[in-house]
């Protein structure tokens, strides 16, 4: 965990020693979901997980007493810059984060003003939580969020109201405008009067479209507690569905999306004919591009720099379980009762598996993979290798892990012998492919990518750019050539539509486990 010396020793508990950042606010006299230590630290986990935030600059507009701040700072941030309008709360926050020195900055401004003021990708993660709804022109504020970030947005809100009483679908494309809104100020009076504007989901969703960022999950889920009811269906509203809720946008390769504003006549009233409409003869020309680029972009899939700078936004969007099968990869490893074992990982991109490796502790750590422009980008605390083959001579390896990589590989059985050879007597090797599938897995597998943004014809190209790149097998083939090679015990350990998770034991057979 990156924190400074004045930080560390803490243990799991964020706010341990520093109540002041849930004792000082007003709203833990509240009756219903009142801040507390857990209700903090339950929420910041999923607003702004670790391997969101770790090296990062987080902006959090609406910051009040800067409890965020004290959060990304402890996990890793490598900056916090707080906005906030309340006099009180600002001053407060100041003192409460002053132990972090120059990592930690408070401004007393209003949002609008603040990010205007600012550059495009100013800060790499932006926070707004419960505070979006108080603007009456929503789509602006979001611009210039989208403007000013540089990775992703995480947006804390709540659903309009006529959704939460049923009036309207849950699906609704609304922004529905009212006066009945509480806000906290720090004085203790929790409600003002005036207009405000709360958008649905899809509202929101387009809005962030509109600007070139999408989701990698429908909304945020939060752990079913009393502390957190304000987000679970139990809430004590009456409501089908939570109060609030929290969604994370990432910026994507896609370009921004018009709007009908946009073509608007000009100021001499001018409209253009549908004949002559730069508008319309752009949209042939790059229809006609596109015919064209289809046949060029068949296997032209690659691993560059452009695919490196967003590999892991493409991954969580296109890779079920990624974040999971990841985890479970660490988790596995650390019940093996290694003592500092040597792990390699195959592939290792830009290094996430390496990184949670190394977050728990692992140090003899390599990571091989044939793309420069990928290592270049990598967790640099670990031996890199360049090499489209497996690196025998670094061997042997206690853990070798190869998540998502030998399906790209065309002399797949020598490189599981290389593989074989280069694992010690009782190591593991963990092997995650896609592997060929029914058609109906393939639609299931397209509904993934949809919901996590991306668009018919983003996953026609995508098919188009992998034929000949990535080439599955099948199970059997893997349970064949896993066996013929000659390694031991092989299980399942995860799956997914058609991605599969292998758990591989070198020497070690099968063991009967009675049931009790």
């Amino acid at each position: 965990m990156n924190i400074t010396d004045n930080h560390k020793n803490r243990g799991n508990c964020v706010f341990d020693d520093c109540p002041e950042f849930y004792l000082l606010d007003n709203r833990q006299n509240r009756e219903f979901n009142p801040v507390s230590k857990n209700m903090l630290e339950d929420k910041l986990h999923v607003l702004l997980p670790q391997w969101l935030i770790q090296g990062k600059n987080v902006l959090d507009l609406g910051s009040c007493l800067g409890a965020a701040g004290q959060w990304a700072l402890y996990h890793g941030a490598s900056s916090y810059t707080g906005v906030e309008l309340q006099e009180d709360y600002a001053t407060q926050s100041q003192k409460l984060l002053a132990s972090w020195k120059g990592r930690a900055r408070i401004y007393q401004q209003d949002i609008r003003s603040f990010i205007k003021e600012k550059n495009d990708n100013s800060y790499d993660v932006i926070l707004m939580s419960g505070v979006i709804y108080l603007f009456v022109d929503p789509k602006n504020i979001i611009d210039e969020m989208c403007r000013v970030a540089k990775e992703s947005v995480v947006i804390e809100t709540t659903y309009p109201i006529s959704i939460r009483e049923g009036k309207l679908s849950p699906s609704a494309l609304i922004t529905e405008y009212t006066y009945k809104q509480e806000v906290n100020l720090s004085d203790g009076n929790e409600s003002l009067l005036g207009i405000c504007a709360t958008s649905s989901l899809r509202a929101l969703d387009l809005m962030f479209i509109l600007n070139g960022f999408g989701k990698n999950e429908p909304t945020l889920t939060f752990p079913e507690n009393k502390h957190m009811l304000n987000y679970s269906n139990k809430n004590i509203s009456g409501s089908k569905i939570p109060l609030r809720l929290a969604i994370r946008y990432v910026k994507k390769n896609s370009r921004k999306l018009n709007a009908l504003e946009d073509n608007l006549p000009d100021k001499k009233g001018f409209r253009r004919s549908w004949e002559n409409d730069p508008v319309s003869k752009a949209r042939t020309c790059e229809r006609n591009k596109i015919s064209q680029q289809f046949d060029n972009e068949i296997g032209s899939w690659k691993f560059d720099g452009e695919i490196a700078n967003n590999f892991l936004t493409i991954a969580n969007r296109e890779i079920p379980d990624y974040q999971r099968v990841i985890d479970k990869t660490v988790k596995i490893v650390n019940k093996c009762g290694f003592t500092n074992p040597k792990i390699i990982d195959v592939g290792s991109a830009t290094g996430e598996t390496l990184k949670r490796f190394y977050n728990e502790g692992y140090r003899n750590l390599f990571g091989v993979d044939n793309s420069k422009e990928m290592l270049d980008r990598s967790f640099s605390t670990a031996t890199l290798i360049c090499s489209g083959a497996f690196p025998v001579e670094h061997g042997p390896f206690d853990v070798i892990v190869a998540n998502w990589v030998l399906q790209f590989i065309d002399q797949r059985e020598n490189y599981l012998r290389e593989i074989k050879h280069s694992l010690n007597k009782n190591g593991i090797f963990i092997l995650t492919e896609k592997l060929t599938s029914s058609s109906l897995s393939h639609s299931l597998y397209d509904d993934f990518k949809r919901n996590n943004g991306m668009t018919n014809d983003e996953i026609k190209r995508k098919y188009r750019q992998l034929k000949n790149v990535l080439t599955p097998r099948s199970l059997p083939w893997y349970l064949d050539t896993l066996r013929k090679t000659g390694f031991g015990f092989v299980e399942i350990i995860n799956a997914n539509s058609m991605f599969v998770t292998f758990l591989i034991h070198r020497n070690k057979r099968m063991e009967t486990t009675k049931e009790h």
